[in-house]
C-alpha cells in the first residue's frame, strides 16, 4: 500500500459549549484565554496540560483546588506554605482520580472546567451570584473560575492576574 494514499482521519472535536446561548466558537474562545498564562516579562504562552501553577491550579486551565474540591474531583482542602514562601490551597484527589491521572488527561481538564462554568452559569440565571452590570458574562465567569465567589463579591477589585484574564475574556461571547 502506497503511504501516500493512506486517508488518515483528522481529530475531531466533539466539544460543545455547555452554556446555553454560548456559540461553540465563543466557547473556544473563552477557553483559550483560560489557557494563555501571562508571564511576568509580558510574553503570552499556552499553559502547559501538565502544569501545576504558582497558586496551585491544575492543567491547562488552572483549576483551583478548592474548584475541585467543589466538583467532586478531590477532597482534603488545606491551606499550605509553597518553597517560595507563598500560601495556596492543596487538596488530594479522589478515586478513579489521581494528581498524575487528571495532568495527563486533557479530555478531564474540559470536562472539569466545563462543568465548572456550567455550575457558575446556573448561580447567575437563578440570582445565586449576581453579575455586575457593566461586567459581560464571560468576563465574570473567568472572575469566578480564577477567584471564586469572593473574586466575584471583590468585582471590581481584582488581584492584576485575574484582572488580566476577565481583560482578557470578557469577549469571548
Amino acid at each position: 500500500m502506497n503511504l501516500a494514499q493512506v486517508s488518515v482521519p483528522r481529530f475531531q472535536s466533539t466539544l460543545t459549549s455547555p452554556l446555553p446561548g454560548v456559540s461553540i466558537d465563543g466557547w473556544k474562545n473563552w477557553l483559550t484565554m483560560l489557557e494563555i498564562q501571562r508571564l511576568p516579562d509580558g510574553r503570552e504562552v499556552i499553559r502547559p496540560m501538565r502544569a501545576i501553577s504558582e497558586s496551585g491550579g491544575f492543567g491547562s486551565y488552572d483549576m483551583r483546588p478548592r474548584r475541585l474540591v467543589e466538583l467532586g474531583y478531590a477532597h482534603n482542602l488545606r491551606y499550605e506554605r509553597t518553597e517560595a514562601g507563598r500560601y495556596i490551597h492543596t487538596c488530594d484527589f479522589l478515586s478513579p482520580w489521581t494528581q498524575d491521572r487528571f495532568l495527563e488527561d486533557p479530555l478531564a481538564q474540559q470536562r472539569a472546567v466545563a462543568r465548572s462554568a456550567a455550575l457558575y452559569h446556573k448561580g447567575l440565571t437563578s440570582g445565586e451570584l449576581v453579575r455586575p452590570k457593566e461586567a459581560s458574562l464571560a468576563g465574570v465567569l473567568a472572575v469566578l473560575h480564577r477567584g471564586g465567589k469572593g473574586a466575584l463579591k471583590g468585582f471590581p477589585n481584582l488581584f492584576d492576574e485575574t484582572r488580566a484574564l476577565y481583560e482578557a475574556a470578557r469577549g469571548a461571547f
